[in-house]
């Protein structure tokens, strides 16, 4: 809805469409990197993947027990050899991905931190079971940590960016 002339622009409504837009085109980037690890974004691929699943379900099952379940066992891994290149974009990768959630929902949303922790370890489990229902990666408990963490950080780094002073954050934008 275009405002008349004269008419205020609810700036705190265009805000919030402008980050949902935001959102949604993070989240497909999100799962163009982890399921499809870059390549093209493909339906009917997803689609035969499942269908694939679905008629051996063996292979899921055998996915499921070649995850990694112990925490902290990759990141030690990545801690002890971050000079090798894919070491350290796995490790700071995983947490740079969800830097981004953090911040979306300290500006979409009323959450604490217990519902920061919340949405973001549950995406991150959403993508990781996709991994192994779709047969496109490898679940590894690391990753939920990874993960988490930094959707933490974006949404402390906002948090902390608005704190001390009346900011979008507090000017009434997370009301709706």
């Amino acid at each position: 809805m275009t405002p008349t002339p004269g008419q205020p622009v609810n700036k705190a409504a265009a805000f919030r469409l402008g980050a949902a837009l935001l959102l949604v085109c993070y989240l497909y980037v999100l799962i163009k990197i982890i399921l499809f690890k870059f390549g093209e974004v493909s339906l009917p691929l997803l689609a035969r993947q499942l269908l694939g699943a679905v008629d051996r379900p063996g292979n899921v099952l055998y996915r499921w027990q070649s995850a990694n379940l112990t925490p902290f066992r990759s990141i030690s891994v990545y801690l002890q050899r971050l000079s090798e290149p894919f070491d350290f974009v796995n490790l700071f990768g995983n947490i740079a991905l969800f830097v981004p959630l953090g911040v979306f929902v300290a500006l979409l949303t009323r959450s604490g931190w217990a519902g920061m922790t919340v949405r973001a370890f549950g995406v991150s489990l959403a993508l990781e079971c996709a991994q192994i229902v779709f047969m496109m990666g490898s679940f590894d408990v690391d990753d939920l940590i990874l993960n988490t963490l930094g959707g933490l950080l974006g949404y402390g780094l906002c948090r902390a960016l608005s704190s001390g002073r009346r900011s979008f954050l507090d000017a009434g934008l997370r009301t709706g």
